[in-house]
């Protein structure tokens, strides 16, 4: 059996990611900062005939992350996708942002990434083939007011997954970054919003029925960016 990993697991997209590659035959190996979820998306998986394990990680420790891949990598079978879908934040006024929290969104969105990749890379070339996506955001296109770290995390993120396909497209492993243009329907976004009309959110599962469409496609018509928004969503 094949082993997807997916990095950011909260009840929202990355639930959703780890869900709709299990549903696909992968082992899934669900990486957290905060276990709850992933041990519950585990247990769910486990429970309907899957194979799934949850670990504790923070995604920016380098040598706590290639531990983590090899032990799933041992539980589970080979690691052929990973779903990168942890995410720094750093807004704010410009003028009194600390430089630690730009720092600290750039490690969370984009060195946690480049840590799974060098861990993952290597083994998916051996195999002869690889998926990996990557969760972008509008931040990744455009640089809002008062969210200076955000998108520099979010933009150096995107040419990290320019770098990566233009790099290892040919050697069989498919690289997707995917622009989540809009809200995410989630607990926390239903909290914090109660009364918001749910046509103007973005359901977790159609952005990872998104990931697994590009999953499928075959190696010579493979798609490196996608958008999703809602209608509603200006752009």
């Amino acid at each position: 059996m094949e082993t997807a990993i997916v990095a950011g697991v909260g009840p929202g997209l990355g639930a959703a990611l780890a869900r709709a590659f299990a549903r696909e035959g992968f082992a899934v190996g669900l990486l957290a900062r905060k276990p709850d979820t992933g041990r519950e998306v585990a247990w769910e998986i486990r429970s309907a005939g899957g194979k799934a394990a949850s670990l504790e990680v923070d995604v920016t420790d380098r040598d706590a992350l290639r531990v983590a891949v090899e032990q799933l990598r041992s539980e589970l079978g080979a690691v052929t996708a990973l779903a990168y879908n942890a995410s720094g934040f750093g807004r704010g006024k410009f003028l009194e942002l600390d430089p630690q929290s730009i720092r600290a969104a750039f490690e969370v969105s984009v060195m946690g990434a480049v840590h799974l990749a060098q861990a993952v890379i290597p083994g998916m070339l051996q195999a002869g083939r690889g998926f990996i996506s990557l969760t972008g955001a509008t931040a990744s296109l455009r640089g809002r007011a008062g969210f200076a770290g955000f998108a520099i995390a979010k933009s150096g993120l995107r040419m990290l997954g320019q770098s990566l396909a233009r790099e290892f497209h040919p050697q069989g492993i498919h690289v997707v970054h995917v622009i989540v243009d809009g809200q995410i329907d989630n607990p926390r976004s239903r909290a914090r919003d109660p009364k918001r009309d749910v046509s103007t959110m973005i359901p977790p599962r159609a952005i990872a029925d998104a990931v697994i469409a590009a999953l499928k496609q075959p190696k010579n018509a493979w798609t490196h960016e996608l958008d999703i928004r809602p209608a509603a969503e200006s752009f």
